[in-house]
């Protein structure tokens, strides 16, 4: 604690300031003043904890300083010295709140006594206003949440206003940061923040929260920017930003449209500050041919049964999804649960094992750690398929696999063979034992069977579902179709419409 001494005759302020060994008390001595006017002009700069005047003084006397000094609310404990024994001033300094009051004769032992007096209870006195603080501040925290959770009235967003006044006038935005912090902690950075700009910072849902009182022509972004990048480096964690609005009421809203952004953090992993009007430009992961090539892969290392290779490939395929320039989160959950579902299909259709597997959790479980949680599933699928594939009993099975996923193409005997590695002779001869048809027998009844599908379940033109099942001649595939169910395809699409 840091104390001022101050008497207009340097022999008092002087001896008193060099007979008592102040640091040994943990009490910083500041230069002595020689008059009220030259504290008052010190006390911003210096801010003393103790006071020790003489009453007696010319122009302002001690009283009178003392008086200021509560007028101000400056929190200084008030020592006062007198070479007078007299109960007026006694009187006086009883109604000023003075801590202690002290002959000039007395000892250097009486003086640090009245000291340490002043020092315990400006401590006792720091405590409780810490205390009435930190109690207000809760309350500002709790209304803030409130505001988050159920919005305020018109009378409750002023009673914040009244007692957060930077919150007054807009525009305002709202930051999101996935992290809990303790009241103090918070405090702390809070001071920092503000350092920069405005902010409020308060906690909801075990998540940092922050009011950002904005400039109206948002020249501040510099500052913000500098702010962001302050707390970045504390935290290691993106910032989620709203947009800007100009209603505090309209926070209520922003947390709804923030909080949808929580899962780009472990996509936009490199970014400091995640706004929404960057987000909404990207438009998912569409499921195109890259599927197909990714499907066909990770079958053919599920049926390799290297672990390792399988593990690479999670990596690889995570990596990718997670750095595609259109990816949202919804769109790599979908993606990566169509390619899951694909590989159980094919683990059942070759093993036989369609088990109760596990469906990938959501996207807010397995963000957090998608190799891991990703290679433990994919893993449980080569294990079944090594443990219940009978490659003999399954060539049949794969050529269907393989026939089903490459109908638009035209699909040689040989081309089946050469991908399930089997003489084109056997793999024949299998195919009749099992289906009782030639393999162009079972590659158009597959094929038959996937255009009543499409006739079934879409709309898409005769010519166009003839060239998905691999048929470029129309009427070709016309001709085989009636000859299959006694109907042309126009005609069996009619008799499913009546």
């Amino acid at each position: 604690m840091r104390v001022l001494i101050a008497d207009d005759e340097i022999i008092i302020r002087e001896g008193m300031a060099n007979v008592i060994p102040w640091n040994d008390y943990g009490l910083t001595l500041l230069r002595p003043a020689a008059s009220a006017e030259e504290v008052i002009e010190r006390l911003d700069d210096e801010k003393p904890d103790i006071l020790i005047t003489d009453i007696q003084m010319n122009d302002m006397n001690g009283l009178e300083l003392v008086a200021y000094l509560g007028e101000n609310e400056y929190q200084i404990e008030s020592i006062l010295l007198t070479g007078y024994d007299d109960f007026h001033f006694i009187q006086e300094a009883i109604r000023q709140d003075v801590c202690d009051y002290l002959l000039k004769t007395s000892s250097p032992e009486e003086i640090i006594t009245a000291v340490k007096r002043a020092k315990k209870r400006l401590e006792k006195d720091k405590e409780y206003s810490q205390w009435k603080e930190s109690e207000q501040e809760q309350l500002n925290r709790m209304k803030l949440e409130k505001l988050i959770a159920e919005g305020l009235d018109y009378h409750e967003l002023m009673d914040v206003v009244d007692v957060i006044p930077e919150l007054a006038h807009p525009p305002f935005q709202l930051l999101y940061m996935d992290i809990e912090l303790e009241l103090e902690t918070l405090r702390k950075y809070e001071a920092l923040w503000n350092s920069y700009l405005f902010g409020k910072w308060f906690t909801h849902e075990n998540a940092l929260l922050i009011v950002v009182k904005r400039d109206p022509y948002l020249a501040d972004d510099y500052l913000l920017q500098m702010a962001i990048k302050k707390v970045n480096a504390l935290f290691h964690k993106p910032i989620l930003a709203s947009e800007v609005v100009t209603t505090l009421s309209s926070i209520r809203e922003l947390y709804s449209e923030i909080t949808s952004l929580q899962l780009f953090q472990w996509i936009l992993v490199d970014c400091k500050l995640i706004q929404v009007e960057h987000i909404r430009q990207r438009k998912g992961i569409v499921c195109d041919d890259t599927m197909e090539e990714n499907l066909q892969h990770v079958i053919s290392l599920i049926k390799m049964g290297d672990k390792s290779k399988l593990e690479e490939w999670i990596r690889e395929i995570v990596h990718w999804l997670f750095s595609h320039p259109q990816a949202t989160p919804d769109s790599i959950q979908f993606y990566v649960q169509n390619l899951y579902m694909e590989v159980i299909k094919y683990v059942d259709q070759m093993a036989g094992r369609m088990e109760n597997y596990r469906a990938i959790p959501s996207a807010s479980e397995w963000f957090k750690q998608p190799i891991p949680i990703l290679f433990a599933l994919f893993q449980i699928l080569l294990t079944d398929f090594h443990t219940h594939y009978q490659k003999h009993a399954n060539y049949v099975e794969e050529t269907i696999y393989y026939i089903d996923k490459h109908l638009g193409q035209a699909i040689s005997l040989n081309d089946v063979a050469n991908h399930i590695q089997i003489h084109p002779n056997y793999l024949s001869e299998l195919i009749r034992k099992r289906t009782g048809r030639s393999y162009i027998g079972l590659l158009t009844e597959l094929r038959m069977k996937k255009a009543t599908e499409f006739l079934q379940h879409s709309s898409i033109a005769i010519n166009h579902i003839a060239k998905r099942v691999g048929y470029n001649d129309r009427k070709y595939f016309t001709k085989q179709f009636k000859k299959k169910y006694g109907y042309t395809p126009t005609q069996y699409r009619r008799k499913l419409d009546r």
